[in-house]
């Protein structure tokens, strides 16, 4: 069985961990949400601090990574996107319910006219 190591940019971790910097940030969900282990960003934001300039000398190259190239805000609009959607799916689920008892009705009605 071999492992699938994930290689990130260097602008990635900065960025993560500018995020992971701000007040009141949950760092597990952060992790979460941009698909990293959360010791992940505690590992970066030490070498970071250890290193300095020389930090995440072993990244990936812009040019050949596809991964992550969404940004943190790209993220949230897509999450936004999606509630909106899953709401949407919610009322639609709603009215077939409402529709479904309408018709069983009609059903009784028209088996009590005959």
């Amino acid at each position: 069985m071999t492992r699938k190591y994930t290689a990130f940019t260097k602008t990635f971790k900065l960025e993560t961990l500018a995020l992971a910097n701000q007040p009141n940030t949950c760092i597990a969900q952060l992790a979460r949400d941009l698909g990293l282990r959360r010791n992940m960003i505690y590992k970066w934001r030490i070498e970071l601090n250890q290193k300095q300039d020389k930090a995440f000398k072993r990244t990936a190259d812009t040019a050949n990574t596809a991964h992550h190239k969404a940004t943190h805000s790209a993220l949230l609009k897509q999450n936004k996107q999606l509630a909106k959607d899953l709401k949407l799916a919610q009322m639609e689920v709603e009215i077939l319910k409402k529709a479904q008892a309408f018709f069983k009705g009609l059903k009784k009605v028209k088996i009590l006219l005959i």
